[in-house]
């Protein structure tokens, strides 16, 4: 019997009302990406939990920081062209974009990160566009239309609406959920190393490693793995410890929530409430302003959550 009988959407979204062929086909996408078992060493395994039962004994959250790692180590001893750089969404490969939004001055006055998955939104225009737009104006601006976010009716990931001028999903060529399937599934099936230090050498990003070294920890023990549901990628974490205003001043929580939940955040904002006389980019973190967004994503963390058990087979 398995424990999943339907994939539940990332943060358990209800974009569209229930009964909508939506959930279903969101379900499908996910199990059709999955195999019932992908065996790894030390007799564990990565399993779908739509196909097979497992006894949960734990489970994981996987952390790394939003901020690239390929950007850090290129530019690790200049900081302005390493937070130039990555301003970039091509470069932000972490499974986190965010875009900056400046003043006729050049100075921050707010920025967005997502996690949010292109797949998705393509599921999601193919059952209902006029939802996929509302959502689009609801979030970025009320001059979207449904021209602007498809070429002969196939759904653009990278319309302007989710590039030049606003941010609704990841864009990033390998910022996709399946990407990140493959990652967690393939990494059971790995070199069968007795150890991490016996590992091969992984990808150039910070989740690469995290993903691989945990999954490849779990199954040596002879454990059966698999994503947590919701599957999804969210935001885990932000702290501002330390931040100050222009006067000096702890600063306040100007962190939002526009998508997701707690410990499920999709879309998160940083931004100054109207009238406390300042923006973002007056704001200091270690005695610096804030001039780039990168500046924050050193303070963000991405996470994927994990469970672990034994099966009865």
């Amino acid at each position: 019997m398995a424990v999943v009988t339907q994939y539940d959407t990332p943060a358990s979204l209800r974009d569209v009302p229930a009964g909508s062929a939506f959930y279903g086909n969101w379900h499908r996408h996910i199990a059709d990406r999955l195999a019932r078992t992908t065996a790894g060493s030390g007799g564990g395994q990565f399993y779908d939990a739509s196909e097979l039962d497992v006894h949960p004994i734990g489970g994981r959250a996987l952390v790394w920081m939003a901020f690239p790692r390929r950007v850090l180590m290129s530019d690790r001893d200049d900081r302005l062209a390493a937070f130039t750089a990555a301003e970039s969404r091509d470069v932000q490969d972490e499974y986190c974009e965010w875009r900056t939004t400046r003043d006729g001055a050049g100075k921050i006055t707010k920025i967005v990160f997502v996690t949010e998955a292109p797949e998705y939104w393509e599921a999601l225009w193919a059952v209902d566009r006029a939802r996929v737009v509302a959502l689009y104006q609801a979030m970025v601006s009320p001059a979207v239309v449904e021209a602007d976010l498809h070429s002969g009716g196939a759904y653009l990931r990278r319309n302007r609406w989710n590039d030049a001028d606003g941010i609704v999903h990841l864009i990033q060529v390998i910022n996709t959920l399946d990407a990140a399937l493959g990652l967690a599934q393939g990494s059971a099936d790995s070199d069968p190393a007795r150890d991490n230090y016996e590992m091969l050498p992984v990808a150039s990003t910070s989740v690469d490693p995290r993903v691989t070294y945990d999954v490849g920890t779990l199954v040596r023990k002879g454990l059966s793995v698999t994503l947590a549901e919701p599957i999804g990628l969210y935001i885990g974490g932000w702290d501002d410890t330390g931040w100050t205003r222009p006067s000096g001043a702890p600063v306040g929580n100007y962190w939002r929530i526009e998508r997701g939940s707690p410990g499920r955040v999709l879309r998160l904002a940083y931004e100054v409430p109207a009238g406390l006389g300042f923006v973002v980019g007056d704001i200091r973190i270690g005695g610096r302003p804030i001039d780039w967004g990168g500046q924050i994503a050193e303070h963000v963390t991405v996470t994927i959550a994990g469970t672990a058990g034994t099966s009865a087979r």
